[in-house]
């Protein structure tokens, strides 16, 4: 093997190599566990049961499934921080299924989405939703597969501009935190033309970028202190959430279903 082969081939291993140990690092140093309150609901209960194997998944006792809902994690988050704002959208009618990340990092698993939906031949309609880098790669996943879904959520993130959904045809909603006087942050704002001109904002005045989950510790550095707590923001995401959904089962044509009596 002629010298210049062996070097080139020793220096993109060593990229690799470097590539892999900075993804640990970083990992390590930025991740955020589930807090007690997310680990107390990511059990099941008497509305929603909860299975966690290859994916987190919620899904209803009471109310017949009308429509699925994938979701990709924030980077270098427990999965299960996110179980107080997933699991009401469950109890409400949905199935939803957290996705894990390579290196839990969701732009390295754009196209997670994709094994949901062959896993799940049941569900004739499907949503993606995202947090944060979860988010920019559900937006990816949908600008991709226009004909799988029925809809995108974003929670607090926006499109990559490789991947606008400016010419999305089908519903898109922002849920985001947003200054007192329900202003996004300014890099949102920057970055509207990458969503369809009739997508839906909502915002969460002085919510914070971790309150769409409930977690502990993390190195995510936030652009203000909350003015709510936890428990507030959680009711305006899911309250948002359930308007999202909501929207996208009218554009899909999708009839509402009656809850199923409980047993006593």
């Amino acid at each position: 093997m002629k010298r210049w082969v062996k070097w080139t081939i020793g220096i993109v291993a060593a990229l690799v190599v470097g590539s892999y140990g900075v993804m640990l690092q970083q990992k390590a140093a930025r991740h955020a566990d589930a807090s007690p309150l997310a680990m107390a609901a990511s059990v099941s209960d008497a509305d929603v049961k909860v299975e966690y194997n290859t994916y987190l998944t919620f899904r209803p006792t009471h109310v017949t499934e009308r429509m699925g809902l994938i979701f990709y994690p924030g980077a270098y988050t427990d999965l299960r921080g996110y179980a107080p704002t997933l699991k009401p959208l469950a109890a409400a009618g949905y199935r939803v299924i957290a996705v894990p990340m390579p290196f839990e990092l969701a732009i390295l698993g754009i196209d997670s989405a994709a094994k949901v939906l062959a896993a799940n031949p049941d569900m004739k309609h499907w949503v993606i939703m995202g947090h944060s880098v979860g988010g920019t790669a559900a937006a990816a996943f949908a600008s991709q597969n226009r004909a799988a879904l029925d809809g995108v959520v974003i929670w607090d993130s926006f499109p990559a501009a490789f991947a606008a959904l400016s010419d999305y045809e089908k519903p898109v909603w922002n849920i985001h935190r947003a200054t007192p006087d329900k202003a996004p942050p300014e890099t949102f704002t920057r970055q509207r033309h990458l969503f369809p001109a009739n997508s839906q904002w909502v915002p969460i005045p002085t919510g914070i970028h971790m309150y769409f989950g409930s977690f502990s510790g993390g190195g995510y550095k936030e652009d203000w202190a909350p003015g709510i707590t936890e428990a507030e923001q959680h009711t305006q995401v899911v309250a948002g959430t359930l308007r999202a959904l909501a929207d996208v089962e009218r554009s899909a044509g999708i009839a509402p279903v009656e809850a199923a009596p409980t047993s006593n």
